[in-house]
């Protein structure tokens, strides 16, 4: 609430799998940190053009892959191809951390992000 400075929790409903974070599955409240992992798999899309687990059609497997701590399959390649790719990597990776806590907030990946494009630029120059 605004008054304790703190984010409202939320509950969601069941969704499609591929784009859910782990605890999404669980009965517990959902803060900011679900749209967080979600932006981790917005980066995977933009890599790779496929969402992840594109190969798995049924969502209850995709929940057991997110809840045995799986992720989507990142070629290595992307993470040398070019620098602007191997930060995207970093900063999916950093999002689809399985604990919440351990998660990077939103916050953190735009400044990384912000950073990258200088340093990207200073590259390409």
């Amino acid at each position: 609430s605004e008054k304790d400075q703190k984010y409202c929790k939320h509950y969601n409903g069941m969704g499609w799998g591929n784009w859910r974070s782990p605890e999404e599955y669980e009965p517990d409240d959902l803060d900011e940190t679900i749209d967080v992992y979600s932006f981790g798999n917005n980066i995977y899309a933009l890599l790779t053009g496929l969402w992840v687990f594109y190969e798995i059609e049924d969502d209850e497997v995709v929940k057991k892959h997110l809840l045995d701590e799986e992720r989507g399959f990142v070629d290595e390649r992307y993470r040398a191809r070019s620098y602007a790719e191997g930060v995207l990597v970093e900063v999916m990776e950093k999002c689809w951390s399985q604990d919440p806590k351990d998660r990077i907030s939103i916050f953190e990946a735009v400044d990384i992000l912000k950073k990258a494009v200088i340093e990207n630029t200073r590259r390409e120059a």
